[in-house]
């Protein structure tokens, strides 16, 4: 994340605000478009950005997508990140499966013949696992890509190394509340958010800006722990054993169900932190390109099946 906010931005053909049924606001960053066919049959790769994150946070990996596969790229920015306006007083920081299925829907309308593909980075991730286990096998996607994911985030955001759990709870209040304070005042819960030490705290408060009652109520309705046996989309997970963030015992805590999940690959590695996966001298992403190289086998497989 610190390499990605160090690095120039990447630059988009177009950025999109969709006004949500409830009058909330999310994005579409679009990469890829400007001499498109829309009826061929190029495939689109839907980025989930990161916890606090937008359409730069993931940067290198819309920019490898493009360069190898070049292949049309569209970030889903949620609601309150980036550079959203706030036009409704609601905040998930893992973002809404609600408001994922009227952004998907924008861009089938938009582009209905071609096929979809999706990858979340991080707190992405979760939001395309709960996506894909709503959905089942309704799901708009080919395949998928889970990097970094933390399975169950009611224990996982408890876990997270304590320095870096401090850190990302102060980088909560600041992104979150501290600029939007102004719409949140005079919620009933921002005083506690305000005060809160860690991530693992803010998570469990965060109902109070999320539109839901209460902390059971949040989780019930956002972890994707609770329906990711249910995925039946092709997936690719990658996690790696040093992941201060994502800690290791997520993984162990859920390899049962995973590896008994059908058309699911997962690959463990002993390092890579988290969301990086950088090799050689250059440091370039080991996990940038096996996300190119597993989408390009899917679609290559799909369409040797569809021609035989």
């Amino acid at each position: 994340m610190f390499r990605e906010s160090k690095s120039k931005d990447f630059v988009y053909d177009k950025i999109e605000h969709l006004q949500m049924e409830d009058g909330g606001t999310t994005g579409l960053a679009w990469s890829g478009i400007q001499f498109v066919n829309h009826k061929d049959k190029t495939p689109i790769v839907v980025v989930f950005h990161t916890i606090s994150g937008d359409e730069q946070d993931i940067k290198s990996t819309v920019s490898h997508i493009r360069k190898t596969l070049n292949w049309i790229v569209v970030v889903c920015v949620r609601r309150g990140h980036g550079n959203l306006p706030l036009t409704k007083p609601i905040i998930n920081t893992m973002g809404s499966t609600s408001d994922l299925k009227e952004q998907l829907y924008h861009i089938r309308k938009q582009f209905p013949s071609k096929p979809l593909f999706g990858v979340g980075i991080s707190a992405g991730s979760g939001l395309l696992a709960r996506y894909l286990g709503e959905a089942g096998q309704k799901s708009l996607f080919q395949a998928a890509v889970a990097v970094s994911p933390a399975y169950d985030i009611e224990k996982a955001f408890h876990r997270v190394h304590p320095v870096y759990s401090k850190i990302m709870g102060q980088r909560m209040i600041n992104y979150f509340l501290k600029r939007h304070y102004n719409i949140f005042a005079n919620n009933p819960g921002t005083d506690d958010l305000l005060n809160v030490k860690t991530l693992g705290e803010f998570q469990d408060k965060l109902h109070s800006i999320s539109g839901f009652k209460d902390k059971d109520s949040y989780y019930q309705n956002s972890n994707p722990i609770l329906v990711a046996d249910q995925i039946k989309t092709p997936l690719l997970v990658l996690n790696a054993a040093d992941d201060p963030i994502c800690v290791n015992l997520n993984v162990l805590e859920n390899l049962h169900w995973l590896e008994n999940l059908n058309n699911t690959i997962h690959v463990h590695t002993k390092r890579g932190s988290h969301i990086a996966f950088y090799e050689g001298l250059s440091a370039k992403s080991w996990s940038n390109q096996l996300i190119g190289e597993y989408f390009l086998s899917v679609f290559n497989w799909i369409s040797t099946k569809k021609s035989d």
